[in-house]
């Protein structure tokens, strides 16, 4: 997903909250939609993103009733496994608080079929 690509999606009764889009690649990136009547705040990843390595964007839900954090990830076939790890862990250290509860969806390209070090 590029700049031009992710402001043609409109999805009636959401906003997009957080995105990650690639401007050297073809596919990839990642966004994170919320409904309008949630509040939220967009927390910057972007000093961790790079391209087909880690890929990343992150909501914090901002209702009183609820300490939730949402990262969606991304990780091409191709990319640096060691560089998505590192990332990924000073990522989850910046959002940690006992509190917190945080939700990751995504796609890091791993085989678990595969005997493999990355598993």
């Amino acid at each position: 997903m590029n700049v031009l690509e992710y402001s043609h999606i409109n999805l009636k009764g959401y906003t997009a909250g957080a995105h990650f889009c690639r401007a050297l690649h073809e596919k990839g990136g990642v966004i994170i939609y919320i409904h309008n009547n949630l509040e939220f705040i967009n927390i910057d990843l972007s000093e961790y993103c790079q391209e087909k390595d880690f890929e990343a964007c992150v909501i914090k839900l901002t209702s009183s009733s609820l300490n939730i954090c949402i990262i969606t990830i991304y990780r091409s076939p191709t990319g640096n496994f060691n560089y998505f790890l590192l990332n990924l862990d000073k990522v989850l250290q910046l959002l940690h608080t006992p509190a917190l509860h945080i939700i990751m969806c995504g796609d890091i390209n791993v085989n678990y079929l595969t005997e493999n070090d990355q598993k």
